[in-house]
């Protein structure tokens, strides 16, 4: 995690999200058998293990007892309207693309999903399992990236979801493609991502090589209607939007937001 870590300090300062004031009353528990009470060493251990694993931008994520993983990003926020978009997953396959630490997978599998597979390329993955290891949800983490998605290894799925990674794409296009390969006819698509704030651009994409809020990771900003093109260009019917809200500051604009899109039977 040490180049995540410099990159995240680089841009947030350096973030301390573990053993925090958070009420561990408001989060989710992602596990009927988390203990109410933890013993002191075991809250050691797990403290310790955290802060190994910083820097949490994902949370908040109980542990057991009052013990929370707070992390930068309160997803807990965004699934107050993403929450109420996502259909009956009771027993269906659930695709997640850019899982981070889970909180999205986990929530996916709370709501009855049958399989959730989840990938996450990058370090965060460790997150992932360290919580696994506590929750038993039998979500499949993955260290891997949407480029190693087929249907002839992982078959398709009835839900996909994907959030906060096209504008790291150099090829945005590619990534939406495989999304539509890997979403079974008939299946659903939830996509977020940052977009350009000022309707004067909606049509527009902007490219960013090693430029926006500091971040070297950062390609393309579409506009939403562009996005909402890119979708439509390889075959999805986007349904609707939701979820809008202030993105990053940085040189221009940014808003997040959501598509809801299904793939035709």
């Amino acid at each position: 995690m040490a180049r995540i870590r410099d990159e995240v300090t680089h841009q947030l300062g350096t973030p301390d999200s573990v053993d925090n004031a958070f009420d561990p009353a408001q989060a989710t528990r992602f596990a009927d058998d988390l203990p109410e009470r933890l013993a002191p060493e075991e809250r050691e251990r797990l403290v310790a293990r955290a802060r190994e694993l910083e820097p949490w931008l994902q949370g908040p994520f109980l542990l057991g007892g009052d013990l929370v993983v707070g992390g930068v990003w309160r997803i807990d926020s965004r699934w107050e309207n993403l929450g109420t978009e996502i259909p009956d997953l009771t027993g269906l396959r659930v695709l997640d693309v850019g899982s981070n630490a889970g909180y999205d997978p986990f929530m996916f599998s709370l709501r009855g999903a049958g399989e959730v597979l989840a990938c996450e390329p990058f370090e965060f993955i460790e997150q992932a399992h360290f919580l696994e290891s506590l929750y038993k949800t039998g979500v499949d983490f993955r260290q891997i990236g949407w480029q190693e998605l087929s249907t002839e290894e992982h078959g398709q799925f009835d839900f996909v979801h994907c959030h906060g990674v096209l504008y790291h794409e150099v090829d945005p296009v590619g990534l939406i493609l495989r999304l539509y390969e890997m979403t079974k006819p008939g299946g659903a698509l939830v996509f977020g991502s940052m977009m350009l704030a000022d309707p004067l651009l909606a049509e527009l994409s902007r490219f960013v090589p090693r430029a926006y809020f500091r971040d070297d990771t950062w390609w393309w900003v579409p506009g939403p209607v562009a996005l909402r093109t890119m979708l439509e260009s390889v075959g999805f019917e986007v349904d609707g939007y939701f979820g809008e809200s202030g993105g990053p500051a940085g040189e221009f604009g940014t808003i997040n937001g959501y598509f809801r899109a299904t793939r035709p039977g």
